[in-house]
């Protein structure tokens, strides 16, 4: 206005009267652009913060700036990513057995299906073995649970020693222990359940005497559409074959006979 004033132009109300509105619409325009592009990162921040359960967009966001908008999008990040990463944690606590370090029955509850998926989009076989400790109950009365709870841990180890990278192995029960084996024929399937009985029994653990330490396994083929419980029922029933057998060996069952 102080140029128009100054240029000569005229002083009449409707020119000024005009001049001021315009003005004021451009400046209020201005200050509105202004204002979204200051608030606009608050925006994609609430939009990413609503996708995040579905896709963690939330933790793509750029970081930078020191204005308060940045401050909360790198607070919120930051809070985020320790919410991750106890969510791993605890997902991961309650699919691991934390005596022995495998999964637990949950876990291998999960992992069944996709295991069956993929054994029957490759036509590959798929097996489970089942085993527990012989007599455990009793080496826990005579040496104590610490003793106990060291064998677990050996018998752990040596099941993760043993076996593949693609084999999935959990614990299910106090002394019982559950191994899914893709790609594995039942008759595989036994050798390698012989391997793991000969590594137990020759196993040795102070203060119990060498060859305390031996299990009994119960092994089967699984069918396609066969679902856990049942498998298990299965491996069971040649489990307990393999108990009635004297303990320390190994029975598959498979297509009504057994091996």
């Amino acid at each position: 206005m102080i140029i128009h004033l100054l240029s000569g132009f005229d002083t009449g109300p409707v020119p000024v009267f005009s001049l001021i509105l315009g003005a004021t619409l451009i400046g209020t325009a201005i200050c509105l652009f202004a204002i979204w592009r200051f608030i606009r990162p608050l925006h994609h921040l609430a939009e990413a913060l609503m996708k995040y359960p579905q896709d963690k967009s939330v933790l793509k966001l750029p970081s930078g700036g020191a204005d308060e908008i940045a401050i909360v999008t790198d607070a919120a990040k930051s809070m985020l990513w320790q919410v991750e990463e106890l969510t791993k944690k605890l997902k991961h606590q309650a699919t691991t057995d934390f005596l022995t370090g495998l999964g637990n029955r949950r876990w291998l509850t999960e992992q069944l299906p996709a295991a069956q998926s993929q054994a029957e989009r490759a036509n590959e076989p798929l097996s489970l073995v089942l085993f527990d400790l012989d007599r455990f109950k009793q080496i826990n009365d005579d040496y104590g649970h610490d003793v106990g709870d060291n064998v677990l841990m050996i018998v752990g180890e040596i099941v993760k020693d043993s076996l593949r990278p693609y084999d999935l192995a959990s614990r299910i029960g106090g002394e019982e222990f559950c191994i899914l084996l893709p790609r594995t024929s039942g008759e595989d399937a036994i050798n390698i359940a012989e391997r793991l009985r000969v590594a137990f029994e020759t196993s040795y653990l102070d203060p119990l005497p060498k060859g305390r330490i031996t299990c009994s396994f119960g092994v089967v083929q699984a069918a396609t559409d066969e679902r856990l419980q049942q498998l298990l029922r299965r491996a069971d029933t040649a489990l307990y074959r393999a108990k009635d057998a004297g303990r320390n060996t190994v029975i598959g069952v498979f297509a009504d006979k057994s091996i």
